[in-house]
């Protein structure tokens, strides 16, 4: 590894060239240039994406020896985010925080993209994954499932109107996909993002809606939401709450969301390796995983890149098959 003071003088002597050559150096025999590591969050502050990489980024600044920050770039939908770490040196000084939205949802939403997310990105790791909560007013009135069904097929009842925080997006798609399973009419109400969705339910705005658990477990536990269900094929971090899965309907089996790390395409195999050891070495310690778990994160076990490529192909037919049949479209 290149002795980070000598860089430094290079720079000076030779300028951005100098820079730019001993970085991609570098990082081929395995380490990374001098400089901070950017986890690019395409989505604001305080969203899941943002909860969960603020969560992993302590522990793997300690591990690399290199300060780790977030750079929350929300806009259009996470595309803005990607697309600059798409951008970006592929020297592991940038990095992205992706999810089953950012990658394959985007892919089958979006038709001119200046950049593919599956081609133009490398996942290196998954760090956790989430399912959507089925999510109502705690005075709404309605207790269950049935009594939200019950609602909405009620004569002379409009359509139920249901949050989201943006067309297109996995609680968009879960709402679609109830509605398609139950029969019922629903109308979407898109808001800026999951926090507004939940305070405009709140006010009674909207009947229900989906969301992450990690958004909405402080406010079922205050007692000012009620979970009628969860997405995903296993019972998530709220106790007693029945998966839809449970309750009959399948196809929200396969609908967990996850959150990986992602870098540009173009990385040297070398600091691939650095930055999967890294990430995966602090996912694996006790104490990530009990925060990671209190904040409603369901832990995921390592990855070869070989199971992650496939894994990301598997995701992309399965979102572009929901986003077809569920009729969702952009803003």
């Amino acid at each position: 590894m290149s002795d980070p003071h000598s860089l430094r003088r290079r720079t000076f002597l030779g300028g951005s060239a100098a820079l730019g050559a001993a970085s991609m150096a570098q990082a081929q025999s395995g380490g990374l240039p001098a400089g901070t590591v950017s986890i690019v969050v395409p989505y604001g502050a305080g969203s899941t994406n943002d909860i969960i990489a603020r969560l992993v980024a302590p522990e793997v600044s300690a591990l690399l020896g290199h300060t780790v920050v977030i750079e929350n770039r929300p806009g259009a939908g996470g595309t803005l985010g990607i697309g600059q770490v798409v951008r970006a040196r592929p020297d592991g000084l940038t990095l992205a925080l992706v999810s089953a939205s950012s990658i394959p949802i985007n892919k089958a939403l979006y038709r001119n993209l200046p950049f593919d997310p599956v081609r133009d990105l490398t996942l290196l790791v998954i760090a956790g994954s989430t399912p959507n909560a089925l999510v109502v007013s705690a005075d709404s009135g309605i207790n269950s499932l049935a009594d939200l069904i019950a609602l909405g097929k009620r004569p002379g009842q409009p359509p139920l109107r249901h949050f989201s925080p943006g067309n297109g997006t996995s609680q968009h798609l879960s709402c679609a996909q109830l509605a398609t399973l139950t029969g019922l009419t629903v109308e979407n109400v898109p808001y800026r993002g999951p926090a507004e969705g939940l305070t405009g339910m709140m006010a009674g705005e909207t009947n229900f809606g989906f969301a992450s658990v990690p958004s909405v477990v402080g406010l079922i536990r205050d007692g000012r939401l009620r979970a009628l269900g969860t997405t995903g094929p296993r019972e998530s971090t709220l106790a007693g709450v029945p998966t839809l899965v449970w309750m009959g309907y399948p196809g929200f089996g396969d609908t967990d969301v996850w959150y990986g790390i992602a870098a540009p395409k173009g990385m040297p195999a070398g600091t691939q390796a650095l930055l999967r050891s890294a990430f995966g070495r602090a996912l694996a310690d006790d104490g990530l995983k009990q925060r990671l778990q209190r904040a409603g994160f369901d832990p995921v076990p390592p990855s070869t890149p070989e199971q992650l490529d496939a894994f990301v192909q598997t995701q992309v037919a399965f979102w572009a098959d929901l986003v077809r049949t569920s009729g969702a479209t952009l803003d």
